[in-house]
């Protein structure tokens, strides 16, 4: 009876070990990225992997700065960093100061508008001197010049500048990124939103960047959204979370027409189903994206320290896709 129990104990592990290892094998080499890797190209390294950058936020910069591309992330235990990199020059970084000293917080995404760089830090927008930037050594601390806090956001995640209108969005997944209750937005056919973009309208000499920091409008989202980027009729969202693949959502820009409704006073636009035209699916840990010249450019985190070892493809560059 002993022998025949020995038998079963290790006829059971073996099976678990068999289907483990099937297991595996299917989720390291049976997924398909073959329409994504037709569609995309890369454009640069992404700088400080090696260090420990966890990559968050992503913008174009100006071509005279000698730079192509502005990205912000966090490294555990150590100043949270922004990075000037491709180009003819060779990439660097910043990290960021205050009247408290240096910044440690989860920076999130980036967006650069006329003379300043614009961070998402906690529940701030925080804004310094592109100049400075420029200026600063390798490695080198920027004095933030101001920051405002975005009222009725518990983060913000992401943001972007484009017509004279700053963004600042909000992520959402139920239990551990929450988001409050009035940014529940029901849609048509059973379709429900849970994430908020609040539009500023910018000021290069105004506090904080913004004439107000009340919003001109705001923009109903769904959950996971790690980025945005609008252009003249389009409008596209960046959502992952964890190892499953992610998804670029394409919809119909509908800013200049008429509010479908209100968010605390505020007129609201709403992205869903009625105005989507296309999604675009890609490998995991898509984070911030920009619309530059006809085409997303699409950071990843994927090869990140924390992420690499179990991720189904580890991506290190900035890609782009034509616009869907």
């Amino acid at each position: 009876m002993k022998h025949r129990a020995k038998i079963a104990v290790i006829s059971v592990f073996l099976a678990l070990f068999a289907a483990l290892a099937v297991f595996l094998c299917v989720w390291f080499f049976g997924a398909d990225y073959s329409a994504f890797d037709a569609a995309v190209r890369a454009e640069a390294s992404i700088p400080g992997l090696e260090s420990g950058i966890s990559p968050q936020g992503l913008c174009p910069l100006p071509q005279e700065s000698g730079y192509r591309f502005a990205m912000s992330g966090y490294i555990k235990g150590a100043p949270s960093r922004v990075y000037l990199f491709g180009g003819d020059k060779e990439p660097k970084y910043v990290t960021l100061k205050d009247e408290k000293g240096d910044i440690s917080t989860h920076f999130g995404g980036i967006t650069c508008t006329e003379n300043h760089l614009v961070v998402a830090s906690g529940k701030k927008l925080v804004r310094f001197s592109l100049a400075d930037a420029l200026a600063a050594e390798n490695g080198g601390a920027v004095t933030v010049k101001d920051s405002f806090e975005v009222e009725g956001f518990r983060s913000v995640a992401y943001c972007y500048f484009y017509g004279g209108m700053l963004y600042a969005g909000e992520f959402y997944r139920p239990g551990n990124y929450e988001t409050d209750q009035s940014h529940h937005i029901a849609v048509a056919d059973g379709e429900t939103n849970y994430g908020i973009i609040y539009a500023y309208e910018a000021d290069e000499n105004a506090q904080g960047g913004v004439k107000s920091t009340t919003p001109v409008y705001a923009v109903s989202v769904r959950e996971q959204v790690q980025g945005f980027a609008v252009w003249g009729n389009g409008v596209a969202l960046s959502t992952s979370y964890g190892l499953p693949d992610s998804r670029l959502w394409y919809y119909e820009n509908p800013f200049g027409g008429e509010a479908q409704g209100n968010l605390n006073g505020v007129p609201l636009y709403i992205l869903g189903k009625n105005n989507l035209t296309a999604t675009f699916d890609m490998p995991c840990m898509s984070e911030e994206i920009f619309e530059q010249g006809g085409r997303i450019y699409i950071l990843f985190e994927s090869k990140s320290n924390q992420y690499k070892q179990f991720v189904r493809r580890q991506i290190a560059d900035v890609l782009s896709v034509a616009v869907g």
